[in-house]
């Protein structure tokens, strides 16, 4: 495929207490980790940071926690470890594989473990890494916007190690501009609603088993969603494979943020899957393909 561009999909991570159904009198500190391992790529780095008040302002550097031990362990098929990999501080609050020639293994079981000097917490987390897989289908070099000749995204077999596969496309803008932006976000940027750089790179949200095809050969193919297509112009489409973990912060969050008609006092918590504390520990697999989406003629 063409050059490969992965970006973390997110699934923006809500780090104040009100992801948590609390009282702001009853808020207390907890202990938040991120992290992302790639199939293919180095380790991932680790954030380690704390939560802060409702109503205070958020920097990373001042919740930073610069004392903790990290490291992330390899699990064999019995979730036995396997190998463990040591972890030293990068910058305030991060921190980086001591080896980086060590690469995250596609359909692999990953356990981080984090300690401190001064807290008494402990997390842990663990993640299995979606299995690696290439884009098949041959992609024109442009589409028509909303016309009916649409991106169709045909994805090698692989075996599931979850539930179910689960897919986001990322769309990033290589030509940003205005005038390239296509009428829906045209409309949100002269709204005011959003600004232009909230949509240089696009996310579709999760698409879920029940929308794709899995084909006679056991591949699948996946329709590319036109609202994923935020301008005119050339554009990177990076098809990511995500874990449970992430695929269960970005359901929860989708309650969190209104996207549920459940009354507000049975919104339930965003889902974690950390032990010791909150954050995420996911990983991701992905392809990308090059392609222009244009301005359909003018009647």
């Amino acid at each position: 495929m063409n050059r490969l561009i992965f970006v973390p999909i997110l699934l923006v991570l809500i780090l104040i207490t009100s992801c948590d159904v609390y009282n702001q009198d009853d808020y207390r500190e907890l202990v938040v980790m991120e992290a992302y391992a790639i199939a293919g790529r180095p380790l991932p780095d680790v954030r380690v940071s704390t939560t802060g008040p409702v109503n205070d302002e958020y920097s990373f550097v001042d919740v930073a926690i610069n004392d903790a031990s990290v490291v992330v362990t390899q699990l064999d098929s019995n979730g036995e470890p396997l190998e463990d990999f040591s972890y030293t501080r990068r910058t305030m609050g991060v921190y980086r594989a001591t080896n980086q020639s060590v690469l995250v293994e596609p359909g692999a079981t990953y356990r981080i473990n984090i300690q401190f000097e001064s807290r008494t917490e402990q997390l842990t987390a663990e993640t299995v890494v979606p299995q690696q897989f290439e884009i098949l289908s041959d992609v024109n070099e442009s589409y028509v916007y909303q016309s009916e000749d649409r991106l169709e995204i045909i994805l090698t077999a692989t075996e599931s190690n979850a539930k179910q596969n689960v897919y986001v496309f990322n769309t990033i803008t290589l030509e940003p501009s205005l005038d390239n932006l296509t009428p829906f976000y045209k409309s949100a940027v002269d709204d005011r609603d959003a600004g232009i750089e909230e949509f240089f790179n696009n996310s579709s949200g999760l698409i879920n088993e029940g929308n794709f095809e899995v084909n006679d050969d056991q591949t699948i193919t996946l329709q590319f969603p036109w609202i994923g297509v935020a301008f005119y112009g050339e554009n990177a489409v990076v098809t990511n494979s995500v874990d449970s973990n992430l695929a269960d912060l970005a359901r929860s969050e989708e309650l969190q943020l209104g996207g549920s008609t459940l009354p507000p006092g049975e919104i339930p918590n965003l889902i974690y899957n950390v032990d010791g504390g909150i954050g995420v520990f996911g990983s991701i697999a992905s392809d990308t393909i090059i392609t222009n989406f244009i301005r359909p003629e003018l009647p």
